[in-house]
């Protein structure tokens, strides 16, 4: 069985949201009403979606974009850069995906000052959880993930649906080493990289 959502479909909802707002908080409140007024599988497939993405986007050269942008290197932090990134939409996503580099056109810091975690949108994640509370019109509730997540797990049971491991990743640049920086991402490294040694090599 397939998704009940195609990716492209889960890209104009994206698209839409940008166009009729222009903050995060607004284009993640339009997705979930919006995502609010389908059915459970395709709330449920849209999270999938982002989970697949997710996956795909996992790899070491996009993991230096996410450093030199927010300054951390935890795998926490790679999770909200890539949820950040989905959530720019189609042409952001797919141009990045072809080179981290790239991701120079689409970033800037207020007034020029670096701002730690500034790329991240945890709160992407949640878009399908939130559809599903308001259809079920449970409010704020603290059950809420673990319903959703019992729901999306039958769901999957249903599609035969087999999540994916992510890989192990082997690491051609680390922080410490400013010029391995540098090689994978060269206009993010000169603009952002905030270290001494950038002075030196």
């Amino acid at each position: 069985m397939e998704l009940a959502m195609t990716r492209k479909k889960f890209w104009k909802y994206i698209s839409e949201a940008h166009k009729k707002e222009k903050d995060n908080n607004g284009m993640l409140n339009y997705l979930v009403d919006k995502l609010s007024e389908n059915t459970y599988e395709e709330i449920f497939s849209f999270g999938i979606i982002i989970d697949e993405i997710m996956l795909e986007s996992y790899n070491q050269s996009l993991w230096c974009a996410s450093y030199l942008i927010n300054g951390d290197t935890t795998e926490e932090s790679f999770d909200f850069f890539r949820l950040w990134l989905i959530s720019q939409g189609e042409k952001v996503y797919n141009d990045v995906m072809k080179n981290p580099d790239n991701l120079i056109k689409y970033i800037d810091f207020p007034e020029g000052d670096f701002v730690p975690d500034l790329y991240e949108n945890e709160d992407f994640f949640f878009v399908a959880v939130d559809a599903f509370g308001i259809k079920n019109d449970m409010g704020i509730i603290e059950e809420l993930f673990e319903i959703y997540l019992d729901k999306f797990d039958s769901y999957k049971e249903k599609l035969n649906y087999s999540d994916v491991d992510y890989p192990k990743l082997k690491f051609t640049w680390c922080e410490k080493v400013p010029k391995s920086m540098r090689k994978i991402c060269p206009k993010l490294f000169e603009k952002f990289y905030i270290g001494e040694e950038a002075l030196k090599n």
